[in-house]
């Protein structure tokens, strides 16, 4: 599958992929802010913003196209279902990812036995059932779920549906489908440097998930930013920003 692509600075390069029902353009000025110092990489997910709904969307097949499609070697940046694939990314090409940055990202999106710090099953199969039934509707809807509670959550809400407008209809479930992926192995055996941005408000990953992932990954640096929701990037840039650039530039001054 062919992704869309943009890149813009220069510097160490860097990867950001968006979530579900979105595009790229989600990262708005924070992604100018990082081009300051950074080769930043921007990538639309299949069937999302400009890149064509792929045949196969199963999560073997959407990592291949993203690494075919990213620098060599970059540090690499997931936010939502960005934040699961970037993991499963590290987990199939290592070498690849120099560190990972994880922003409101759950490695279980969906609940099982053994995994409570996540969306009750019957919660999302609910979700699915409603798409099918009224996307536009479900939409909105998810839009005001992921701002509830930010301290941003006007602005917020008024980027995210500028942005969803461009969601390809045909894209939208298979893509939801990848959220229901387990990469709680691929977190317990990263190699490379990692971080975990949450926030306290976040209605769709919940901040149990802090100490959980902690378990999963004792070297993983957990942060629960309060009075943010689930897009800190746009509550909080001026912290995510520091926190990204505090990870990835003593990795490259290392190196």
């Amino acid at each position: 599958m062919s992704l869309w692509t943009e890149t813009r600075g220069s510097g160490p390069d860097l990867v950001l992929l968006h979530g579900w029902g979105l595009s790229s353009n989600i990262w708005g000025d924070f992604a100018d802010r990082l081009a300051e110092r950074y080769r930043v990489t921007l990538i639309d997910l299949p069937g999302l913003g400009r890149s064509a709904p792929a045949g196969d969307m199963s999560l073997d097949a959407v990592v291949a196209s993203l690494l075919a499609t990213a620098p060599e070697s970059a540090h690499w940046l997931g936010w939502s279902l960005g934040g699961q694939l970037a993991l499963a990314v590290a987990e199939q090409a290592p070498e690849r990812v120099k560190s990972l940055s994880l922003i409101a990202a759950n490695p279980c999106f969906v609940a099982r036995d053994d995994c409570s710090c996540a969306m009750a099953p019957e919660v999302f199969g609910a979700f699915v059932e409603s798409l099918a039934d009224n996307e536009t509707k479900t939409l909105q809807r998810f839009a005001a779920l992921q701002t509830r509670g930010s301290v941003r959550a006007r602005d917020a809400l008024k980027h995210l549906k500028a942005v969803m407008a461009n969601a390809e209809p045909q894209a939208l479930a298979p893509a939801l489908r990848l959220l229901e992926s387990d990469l709680r192995p691929a977190l317990s055996g990263l190699s490379c440097p990692a971080q975990l941005i949450l926030g306290s408000e976040d209605q769709l990953v919940p901040q149990a998930l802090a100490e959980a992932a902690k378990v999963l990954n004792n070297t993983l640096n957990v942060q629960l930013l309060e009075h943010s929701a689930h897009l800190p990037f746009i509550s909080h840039a001026d912290a995510v920003l520091a926190s990204i650039q505090r990870q990835m530039d003593g990795i490259d001054a290392a190196r």
